[in-house]
């Protein structure tokens, strides 16, 4: 995760070309480790936890196949 600032400074069309090449995968098991992130087909985006958050709840990264991305916030005991 120390490379996650590198990621996240990557501009929308980089973003996007690494998920048109089908490179996002690696990438994010690059960042967040193999196994640490999913992709939900339903809402399209690939999720991976934000280890390093120490607030309540758990926070995840969100990427969406445009190449836009949020974090969201889940308070402790909500299971989706």
């Amino acid at each position: 995760m120390k490379n996650m600032a590198h990621a996240l400074s990557m501009t929308r069309r980089q973003l996007r070309q690494c998920i048109k090449k089908g490179k996002l995968p690696k990438l994010l098991d690059k960042l967040f480790g193999k196994g640490q992130w999913s992709y939900d087909e339903t809402e399209q985006l690939w999720i991976a936890r934000d280890q390093f958050y120490v607030g309540e709840g758990k926070e995840y990264y969100c990427i969406n196949a445009n190449g836009d991305w949020f974090k969201a916030r889940l308070p402790e005991g909500v299971l989706q």
